[in-house]
């Protein structure tokens, strides 16, 4: 659930001094951390690469908007000097994975395709399996990430429209951009960019100051070990894809790792080898995330993995003492800086944010206390790894005016006793006025976009109840704030059946009882339908498979998001 309203009156960016490449870097950050900026608007880049746990996740697997992630989450440390991302090597870049993430579904299912033809185009030589190529694109027609069979609905607007709309980066897109103009190559300008500057620290073996424990254990990383065969240069790391045995249970692969994206057999299990700067930080290990420990780890290997017809020739029983595995584990851990690595900078100066709170009715919140929350990334280098800014407390005025000065971190949340405030939008520090709209929690209030909207609205739920909103106000010439006749309950999707001629029939989630539910965009989608992909060195067979899967269909993803696979899985 969504608690925030912004109706912006007047942005002015707080951080002058970045503009350009260092004004991309800071608005991507923001971006980063906030969970409206994906397509369903409920979960950031940092759900899944939290920035205290080295930019990847605490959890086995993660949950993203298409449920629970397929493999765990990788770092995302130093990926400027690497080549592939994700576990299999989905991905060449990281722009063509935040095109993935963020741009609209049709120009991201493109990309899909165009990238499943380019790596099967490399695997021509290698034996590519042409029948497992035909069926990944046969999977990647829209709508391509939901369960199959899974009812479909709509969770949000299309992202640059809706953020450009809602404003609340507008400061920060014009400091980056020179103007508030929000398109997705922005969005994933500003956010690569980002990405692209997270740098691991200094650690204890670049000063040359290791323990004697991890002295030893280098020698056998080098040495008796053999990790780094694998583990190689300054960023630990080969860029390659290994079967280590740990995708195999009872002498079966349980991921099909490279193979799934190479179509050739021999990269079955195969996973890219991680980086081992700031390792300790980011437990659990492995493409499942199977490995609690760094100890845990190193035993398996010690032990030679997991037996199987394509395990790698560099994983072999190692034959080491307790003693020897223990300065190994201290080696690993002497690869992790001693600062939290990707730390923006505080700002010296930050002014008054003033935020005005009204009711359903457009009325001011006089004397309301409300808790503002840090939120995001902390900015600054002070305090132990975890440490942040506290929350604090501000009282409205007569006028509803909530004044304040902004933490050291990049977006707070605001809260009061009950009522909830907005639809859960984080408030990103580059905002310094605003309005935003409080309701009871036991209400339901949803913000609703589309032309000539009537007073009332009359849906039909999932259970086939009637579902009847009021609009209690106008917000703008095509958006209104509506309240439900329903007493608390849960969450349920509902299709509007008197919308106005123009307006998109579809199903909305509706949350029920919550105070807000997540605002509703009526109108169509202007996304146009994807372009056919180029192939490459494909057969005519398949390049007639990718035009089909390039094709608009019924339930392509202008009515409603894709279906299949997570690409979130790492």
């Amino acid at each position: 659930m969504r608690t925030l309203l912004l109706l912006p009156v007047a942005l002015l960016f707080s951080l002058p001094a970045f503009a350009g490449k260092s004004g991309r870097i800071e608005l991507g950050r923001r971006l980063f951390m906030d969970p409206t900026v994906s397509r369903a608007a409920r979960f950031s880049c940092a759900s899944c690469h939290s920035p205290e746990h080295g930019f990847s996740d605490p959890r086995v697997l993660s949950e993203d908007e298409n449920g629970t992630t397929a493999r765990h989450s990788q770092p995302l440390l130093d990926l400027r000097d690497g080549a592939g991302m994700h576990w299999d090597g989905e991905f060449f870049t990281v722009r063509e994975l935040l095109v993935a993430r963020l741009a609209p579904t049709a120009d991201a299912q493109a990309q899909a395709v165009a990238l499943a033809a380019r790596h099967f185009s490399a695997a021509r030589g290698e034996g590519g399996d042409e029948t497992a190529f035909g069926e990944r694109i046969r999977q990647l027609r829209p709508p391509s990430w939901i369960a199959a069979g899974a009812p479909t609905v709509t969770f949000a607007a299309p992202l640059a429209r809706r953020l450009e709309e809602e404003g609340r980066y507008a400061a920060g897109f014009r400091a980056a951009f020179g103007s508030p103009r929000v398109t997705t190559d922005r969005l994933v300008d500003a956010m690569e960019a980002y990405v692209l500057s997270l740098r691991s620290g200094t650690s204890a073996y670049d000063r040359d100051d290791l323990s004697p424990a991890a002295r030893r254990g280098l020698a056998l990383f080098r040495g008796k070990a053999d990790c780094a065969s694998c583990h190689a240069g300054e960023r630990f790391t080969d860029d390659r894809f290994h079967n280590t045995g740990v995708a195999f249970v009872a002498g079966s692969p349980v991921d099909a790792g490279r193979a799934g994206r190479s179509f050739v057999a021999r990269d079955r299990a195969r996973f890219k080898t991680p980086s081992l700067r700031d390792v300790a930080r980011r437990a659990p290990y492995m493409h499942d995330g199977s490995f609690p420990t760094l100890l845990d780890v190193v035993v398996y290997y010690n032990r030679g993995g997991t037996r199987n017809e394509g395990l790698d020739r560099h994983i072999r029983p190692l034959g080491l003492e307790r003693g020897e595995v223990d300065d190994l584990v201290a080696f690993l851990e002497s690869l992790t800086s001693d600062e939290r690595p990707g730390l923006g900078r505080a700002v010296a100066h930050r002014s008054d944010t003033r935020i005005r709170i009204e009711d359903l009715k457009g009325k001011p919140v006089e004397g309301l206390r409300v808790e503002l929350t840090p939120y995001g990334d902390r900015l600054g280098s002070e305090g132990a790894p975890g440490a942040g800014p506290a929350a604090m407390t501000a009282t409205t005025d007569k006028a509803g005016v909530l004044s304040f000065r902004f933490p050291r971190s990049t977006h707070v949340m605001l809260s009061a006793e009950g009522l909830a405030i907005g639809e859960g939008q984080p408030l990103p520090d580059c905002v310094r006025e605003a309005r935003l709209i409080a309701a009871p929690k036991g209400a339901t209030a949803v913000r609703l976009k589309g032309r000539g909207l009537p007073k009332r609205l009359v849906g039909r739920s999932d259970r086939n109840d009637e579902i009847v909103l009021d609009r209690v106000r106008r917000l703008g010439a095509n958006e209104a704030l509506y309240v439900a006749d329903r007493p608390p309950g849960e969450s349920i999707v509902v299709v509007f059946e008197n919308l106005p001629r123009g307006l998109v029939s579809r199903r909305y989630p509706l949350g029920i009882g919550k105070g807000f539910s997540e605002a509703i965009d009526l109108r169509p989608d202007p996304t146009p339908p994807p372009r056919p992909a180029s192939t490459g060195a494909v057969s005519t067979r398949a390049r007639e498979r990718v035009r089909e899967a390039a094709a608009p269909s019924p339930a392509d993803d202008r009515e409603s998001p894709p279906r299949g696979p997570s690409p979130s899985s790492g």
